[in-house]
């Protein structure tokens, strides 16, 4: 049976054996009052954090303290080696804190242990999600020899970092002829992130422009993975497509409704799909002498300054938002080609400059993913039943792109994800753009 608490030492030693039976061998002996991290029992045995393999009689053990609080206290590793080892084993590695699967807030956590080995422990090593801690960093194992009946004992203290989500310590115990035992717990960082706020907007039918297949389709299918996956509550969220995502609907949502609603720590996601377009205009800060807009439902494609939204309003909506974390994904273009989801207002197709989305990424924890670089079309396909981008974006979402297994989908991650699969299926036509810069994680999805 799986259990979790620790015990100690009731007499003068204890001996440790390979298995849950006086007949087994015995491997160590742990002096009095020594804490033993127990992670199941059989019978009258208890499993105990020394190997894989290591079992100590109930009777010989006492289970440690509780305080007032109900919490068990995490003893400290002090003194001279209190695990002796036998016939030749590798070394022996005890761990105090943290515990397997412990849940923390803060962004470090105190690993406190001992390694022993009857061969002499030659050196400790810990990691942190693959990552070396080393003494040469000022971040090493503090570690310290002594010699008690022939063993010798390394103790450890030392303050590890720890990223949001899953994080996997290791630790490798190496004795003078570099055998070696690992300890491997995971430990998971839960951060105060607020609350996510989203508005989904997907149009396929306009009332004046070209329609297209399945950019309402898409929003929707956005829409359900930040509600049932990501568990974001319903209302935190808004979801517009066809006629209900007109210029004035937009403007409120994302204007109006985001900036009264959405605070400092929270994050904002705000997805597009449907037509991009970009307009001659000499006065655009871009030096490309054009506007680019979102189309709205009831835009005029020959009135876009009027109908439609311009980067330059998109910029401003961002500026108002109060919130540290907005990310902006579109799954649209502006190139004014005569396929995909964008349209010309002029006779010839407009050569588009990416400096509008560095002007929408500005500013702290602003990023912004699009589906295409500026002067390239965004497919959508029957096969897939969305837009490319869009469909292989969802499918990184729900798992694909979390590589490292913490359980957490970073707007890295996933542009990492599109970046590679998107040019792959379009034959290098579409390349996912990836604009702005934040410090630590950016959060855009949890694996269930």
């Amino acid at each position: 049976m799986v259990t979790n608490k620790l015990v100690a030492v009731k007499g003068v030693s204890a001996k440790i054996h390979s298995g849950a039976g006086p007949d087994t061998s015995v491997i160590a002996s742990a002096a009095k009052d020594q804490p033993l991290a127990v992670t199941g029992e059989l019978g009258d045995w208890y499993r105990v954090q020394i190997s894989e393999t290591s079992w100590i009689p109930k009777r010989e053990v006492a289970e440690a303290p509780v305080t007032a609080k109900g919490e068990i206290p995490v003893p400290t590793v002090r003194g001279p080696a209190v695990v002796k080892l036998f016939q030749n084993a590798p070394p022996v590695i005890a761990l105090a804190s943290p515990t397997e699967g412990q849940q923390v807030t803060a962004d470090r956590i105190q690993l406190i242990g001992a390694a022993a080995s009857e061969k002499g422990v030659a050196r400790v090593e810990v990691r942190v999600n693959g990552q070396l801690i080393a003494q040469r960093e000022g971040r090493g194992v503090a570690v310290r020899t002594t010699a008690v009946e022939k063993t010798s004992s390394l103790d450890f203290s030392e303050r590890l970092p720890l990223r949001e989500g899953k994080n996997e310590i290791v630790v490798t115990a190496f004795d003078q002829d570099n055998l070696s035992t690992t300890r491997t717990l995971t430990v998971t960082r839960v951060v105060d992130r607020g609350q996510i706020w989203g508005v989904a907007v997907g149009i396929s039918q306009y009332k004046a422009v070209r329609s297209l297949k399945f950019a309402d389709k898409d929003a929707l299918a956005f829409y359900d993975y930040l509600l049932n996956q990501v568990g974001v509550p319903k209302e935190n969220l808004t979801l517009l497509t066809n006629e209900q995502a007109t210029l004035f609907n937009l403007k409120r949502s994302l204007g109006t409704d985001l900036k009264r609603r959405a605070g400092q720590k929270d994050t904002v996601i705000i997805y597009y799909a449907g037509h991009g377009a970009p307009e001659t205009d000499a006065t655009s800060p871009d030096e490309d002498g054009l506007e680019k807009y979102l189309v709205p439902y009831d835009a005029d494609p020959n009135d876009l300054y009027t109908t439609a939204l311009p980067m330059r309003e998109v910029e401003t909506i961002f500026q108002r938002l109060a919130s540290d974390r907005v990310i902006f994904i579109t799954d649209s273009c502006y190139s004014g080609a005569t396929a995909g989801r964008t349209f010309a207002t002029a006779s010839r197709r407009a050569v588009v400059s990416d400096a509008f989305l560095s002007r929408l990424s500005k500013g702290e924890g602003r990023v912004v993913l699009t589906a295409s670089r500026a002067s390239e079309v965004s497919e959508e396909r029957e096969d897939l039943g969305h837009g490319v981008f869009t469909y292989y974006l969802l499918e990184d979402l729900r798992g694909k792109a979390d590589l490292d297994g913490d359980g957490i989908i970073t707007v890295d991650e996933a542009y990492n994800y599109v970046s590679k699969k998107v040019p792959e299926v379009t034959g290098q036509n579409q390349n996912p753009v990836k604009k702005g810069e934040v410090e630590g994680q950016l959060i855009l999805g949890r694996v269930q």
